[in-house]
This record gives structure tokens, C-alpha cells and sequence, in this order.
């Protein structure tokens, strides 16, 4: 009878590759994704130029509405807001309200997506963004087809520190 060689590794060894190799999958594969609050910070790298471009975003309430600010292409002196939704919207205009305290301010926007979301370009300084870092919460007005008026309320917990993420150079 042929005897193989038996190798036999310990526990604490088998425990130890397996937490190498969990650890190294995972922390590759979150590497460009940070959580603040409610608030996602997401860093992508584009394949074809190999820039790095950085966006925040957040979930609504309602399930079907999402909020994102990234760096805006046209210059480093604003950020791209861009309020999405899985409706088409029929308006080419929203509004908000910060904190159920502000009076309700309407903003034109540019419609895109394929008419799923609307792009404002705010300046980093702006009043806006500092009151979004000291609110509690934003909700937003548009109409969507067929002349339904969406709500969506979006939770601020966490705001600042994405922003600030953002911000960074």
C-alpha cells in the first residue's frame, strides 16, 4: 500500500490564511467607497483617462428619488448637484425646502439622464451648502409624468464630513 505524505497545518494557521485572504479580497474591493451617516462617498477611477472623479450621494425616503454632489467638469469653484429619480420628470425646474424652516426656494435645472434627473452647478461657497451642513434634513419638489408632484425628503446626517471628503484635494 502506497502511503502520501499527509501536511498538516494547524488550526490557527488555517484561520490566519483565511483572514489574510478575506481581508485582502474585501479591502480591494471597498477600497473607493466611504459611508459618513446616510451620506456614501464614492471614488471612481474613469478606465479611459485614468482620472479620478468623487461624488456623495444619499438615499430619499421614498425609495425612488437619490441626491448627488460631485466635482463639476467646468471648473473647481462648483459642484454638480443632480437630484435623480426612477419617474420621468416632467419639470425642468425643482424646489426645496431645508429643515421645514426656509422658505420654499425654486432653482432652474438642466434636464438629463434621459429626463430621470436635474443638474444644478452650485458654488462650493455658496449660502446653500453651508446651511446644508448645519440642517437636519432637504426636501425636494419636481413634477414627474403624468403630472404627479414628487416629495422627496433626504436625511443630512452626515452631510458635513462627506462634503468635506468631497472638497479635498
Amino acid at each position: 500500500m502506497i502511503r502520501r505524505p499527509a501536511i498538516e497545518v494547524s488550526p490557527r494557521c488555517l484561520f490566519a490564511i483565511i483572514f489574510i485572504l478575506i481581508m485582502f479580497f474585501c479591502g480591494s474591493s471597498f477600497a473607493g467607497q466611504l459611508k459618513y451617516g446616510d451620506w456614501v462617498c464614492i471614488l471612481e477611477t474613469d478606465p479611459l483617462t485614468n482620472k479620478q472623479s468623487k461624488k456623495i450621494g444619499t438615499f430619499a425616503e421614498d425609495g425612488i428619488s437619490t441626491l448627488w454632489l460631485s466635482d463639476s467638469d467646468a471648473d473647481g469653484e462648483s459642484v454638480q448637484l443632480t437630484l435623480k429619480s426612477k419617474k420621468t420628470m416632467a419639470s425642468e425646474y425643482f424646489s426645496y425646502r431645508i429643515d421645514n424652516i426656509d422658505t420654499l426656494t425654486i432653482r432652474s435645472a438642466i434636464k438629463g439622464c434621459e429626463s430621470n434627473c436635474l443638474i444644478e452647478y452650485i458654488p462650493k461657497k455658496a449660502a446653500f451648502i453651508k446651511t446644508l451642513k448645519r440642517a437636519l434634513r432637504i426636501q425636494f419638489e419636481y413634477d414627474s409624468y403624468p403630472q404627479i408632484a414628487q416629495n422627496p425628503t433626504f436625511s443630512l446626517r452626515g452631510f458635513t464630513k462627506a462634503y468635506n471628503w468631497l472638497d479635498r484635494k
